[in-house]
């Protein structure tokens, strides 16, 4: 009796490790386009770094043994533990000083153990939320990917086309209104509010892209710490609800 159960138990330790530590590439599983959890924004992770929008973008390093990540934006630098869903078609990141290889091994056999009791009772898996200082990004696959990328390119056409037309339409009028006289005053005046416009223009983008980055360092030192799905709404807002 006792024999069998220690074979019981040596293989419950042998099937755990092998899924843990042997089954999967954690580093290749990182990557690839992730939706944050409950929005439409996109988040990409490649081999060095998590892109949270075209400016913002996160170095990270992972140790697959230990399930921990670390991560920086300039300066800053920050920590915690991720955990990938039974499918892996979810990665849950939390952020934390405090996680080791010991510390994280028990949380995921009380983890693993949770979810083989609900199945084995046909109770519902729980489901993870973002929140303070959790990150929940659900994997995109390539068709979504592609959809997106395909629609976005389908409003940007319609978009240049009307810009084209209205722009082509405006100087008709303009020509045939006013004559060669009125069109070289015209001209004159337009030159010279062309050039109030382009000083303001200046200015808005100079402010916009100050405004941009100090938005940008205020959402990384949230996140930094480490990535936290309240962050990811503030660094990207265009393209992202939340970030890490």
């Amino acid at each position: 009796m006792a024999f069998s159960l220690l074979i019981v138990v040596a293989a419950a330790v042998g099937l755990f490790s092998w899924d843990r530590w042997l089954r999967y590439d954690d580093a290749a599983e990182f990557q690839g386009s992730w939706q944050a959890h409950g929005t439409t924004g996109v988040v990409v992770i490649d081999g060095e770094r998590i892109n949270l929008t075209d400016d913002v973008a996160y170095s990270y390093r992972i140790d697959p043994m230990a399930k921990t990540v670390s991560f920086s934006f300039g300066s800053l630098e920050g920590q915690g533990r991720y955990r990938f869903s039974l499918d892996r078609s979810q990665l849950v990141i939390t952020e934390g000083a405090g996680y080791s290889w010991l510390s994280t091994l028990v949380d995921d056999i009380g983890w693993m153990a949770d979810r083989l009791t609900r199945f084995v009772q046909g109770q519902p898996q729980a489901e993870v939320l973002p929140g303070d200082g959790v990150t929940v990004l659900d994997r995109l696959s390539s068709a979504a990917t592609a959809a997106q990328d395909d629609g976005a390119l389908a409003q940007e056409g319609p978009a240049a086309d009307a810009s084209g037309t209205s722009d082509g339409a405006a100087a008709d009028d303009a020509a045939g209104a006013n004559g060669v006289a009125e069109a070289d005053d015209a001209s004159d005046a337009n030159s010279a509010d062309g050039a109030d416009d382009a000083s303001g223009a200046d200015g808005g983008l100079a402010e916009g892209a100050a405004e941009a980055g100090g938005a940008g360092a205020d959402d990384a030192q949230g996140a930094l710490g480490a990535p936290s799905a309240s962050d990811i709404p503030g660094a990207s807002d265009e393209t992202s609800d939340a970030a890490l």
